[in-house]
């Protein structure tokens, strides 16, 4: 029995009606007698400037926690996400935009003066698990600003901002003379991998052992490359699943972040729901910044919430569409991991700790509110309802570390051993994180 396209449409006298995700349309591998685990997915959200935590950090833990305002919107999926609070990546510095660098890294960065010597995100180290599996290893995206993405050398990788050109690369078949041209550029890019590793090798009997191991390093990382163009090569001929809807037309307004999330959100489904990748990562909303240092002034400050919300409501819009297309037996949410934090508790105050953070899908028990800073909440809870004292010194600064906190990569250990990788802590993990189920 063969499986039917993964986007099949009825048509009758030019209308074409999409029919939703069915058991057919999935490969023969997730079919059959027996059932068969669909595959793991990772999708990582980055707001640059966080949240403002008297409206996202709930002031009570467990799962009868109170919804604040900004998770009000997420009502509907309340036993489908945890919302994580004391979670900070150490040695990242007092503050500052530039720990957006290692936001899905947790590299150390405890002086932005230095060059950063970075290490792979998460996004990636997940990518590599599934490495041949679909037509594309990772996506990496962006409505503005940086990419969030970094490789296993610390280079970051160049993300995508159209929504077009996301759509076409989905779905958009290439011409004979274009995939000829595809196939002579990955053969040329081995050929030159081969020379210059001849070249390196030659080296090994002029250089130090400390250099030797040097050159090893780039032994393995020229081996990575190679791997990856073969597999590149074998996925040139294969037919791309058909387009979902018609192409996005970019907006070039960058004033309007909402609308360009959202297209970005769009296409995160359509790779997911297509299978034709597995992991994603996606930075977002970097124009509202003067809003965020609002000195809670408060009419910067109320435009500056219903910035945040927007997102949050297109992050909810993402996770209705993910529960609602069945695989295998179960919801695309089930098998997708999808993380959404930040690099700042929140733009006013630039600080690295206290990050805010939610986990959705994925196979984990949810419904909860995870608390690693209980100082922290009784400062959430003094911006809520200010004594005098709190009116006095409002910036008081709450412990950065230690007992009352866990670095965000706990969770990224987590979720990377939910995906089937094996790794016993990624970065500057001190364990997988408590508490998550």
């Amino acid at each position: 029995m063969k499986s039917l396209p993964r986007r099949l449409f009825l048509k009758n006298a030019g209308i074409a009606i999409g029919l939703p995700m069915l058991d057919s349309m999935l490969p023969l591998r997730y079919l059959g007698a027996a059932p068969v685990t669909p595959p793991r997915r990772m999708v990582c959200i980055g707001v640059p400037f966080g949240f403002d935590p008297a409206a996202f950090v709930p002031v009570t833990t467990g799962r009868d926690y109170t919804l604040p305002s900004h998770l009000a919107h997420l009502a509907a999926h309340r036993n489908d996400f945890t919302v994580i609070s004391g979670l900070s990546h150490p040695n990242t510095g007092g503050g500052g935009h530039k720990a957006e660098a290692v936001m899905l890294t947790g590299a150390p960065y405890p002086d932005y003066s230095h060059n950063l010597k970075n290490t792979i995100s998460v996004d990636q180290a997940f990518a590599i698990r599934f490495r041949g599996e679909t037509r594309y290893e990772s996506l990496t995206l962006t409505t503005q600003g940086p990419s969030l993405s970094v490789t296993a050398n610390g280079v970051s990788i160049p993300a995508m901002d159209r929504p077009s050109a996301v759509f076409k690369k989905l779905f958009l078949t290439a011409t004979p003379a274009e995939m000829e041209a595809d196939l002579r550029r990955i053969d040329e890019g081995r050929s030159m991998l081969d020379f210059v590793r001849d070249r390196a090798k030659s080296l090994n009997s002029q250089v130090s052992s400390a250099d030797r191991q040097r050159i090893d390093e780039y032994f393995e990382s020229v081996r990575d490359v190679e791997r990856q163009l073969k597999m590149t090569r074998e996925w040139v001929n294969q037919p791309k699943p058909k387009a979902i809807g018609g192409e996005p037309r970019d907006i070039a307004d960058a004033q309007q972040q909402k609308a360009k999330f959202q297209l970005m959100v769009d296409m995160i489904y359509l790779a997911l729901i297509t299978d034709s990748t597995r992991s994603i990562s996606l930075m977002t909303f970097g124009m509202h910044h003067d809003l965020s240092h609002h000195g809670k002034e408060p009419k910067k400050l109320a435009q500056c919430r219903q910035v945040e919300v927007e997102l949050i409501q297109a992050f909810g819009g993402l996770l209705d569409k993910l529960k609602a297309a069945k695989e295998g037996g179960t919801s695309l949410l089930d098998s997708t991991m999808m993380l959404m934090t930040s690099n700042l508790r929140d733009g006013n105050t630039h600080w690295t700790y206290n990050l805010p953070t939610i986990l959705a899908g994925g196979g984990f028990r949810h419904g909860q509110h995870l608390a690693f800073n209980k100082p922290y909440l009784e400062q959430v809870n003094q911006e809520l309802n200010p004594t005098p004292a709190a009116k006095s010194n409002p910036e008081k600064k709450i412990p950065l570390m230690g007992q009352d906190q866990q670095p965000l990569c706990n969770l990224y250990t987590s979720m990377l051993k939910k995906g089937g990788v094996e790794i016993e802590r990624f970065s500057t993990a001190t364990g997988p994180l408590e508490g998550l189920v």
